[in-house]
Order: structure tokens, then C-alpha cells, then sequence
């Protein structure tokens, strides 16, 4: 198990180990077979929405 993650305050961005953590749960859930884990690390990396929002 994981250790909770600690309050920031007023921190507005994530850190870096934030950010590295989080892109490590999304690989391991695409690698174990979650489609929208899959579909969200593709457009992530190409840099695409995911969803449009209406105007």
C-alpha cells in the first residue's frame, strides 16, 4: 500500500514526484489492461484531449 500523500497548502502545481507518481499509476494500469488507462496514456502523450467540452 501506499502512504497518504501529505496537504501542500497553497500550492497551486503539483511537484515533480506528483507528477512522476501519477504517470507511474497510469502506466501500470495500462499495463494491466485498463482500456481508458490505455486510452488516456495515448492521448496524453500526443498531446490531444481527451474529451471536447461544448462551447
Amino acid at each position: 500500500m501506499t502512504a497518504p500523500t501529505k496537504a501542500r497548502g497553497q500550492q497551486i502545481k503539483p511537484t515533480i514526484a506528483e507528477v512522476n507518481a501519477a504517470w507511474a499509476r497510469l502506466r501500470a494500469a495500462a499495463g494491466k489492461g485498463d482500456v481508458h488507462a490505455n486510452a488516456l496514456l495515448i492521448a496524453l502523450t500526443e498531446q490531444r484531449p481527451v474529451m471536447s467540452l461544448p462551447a
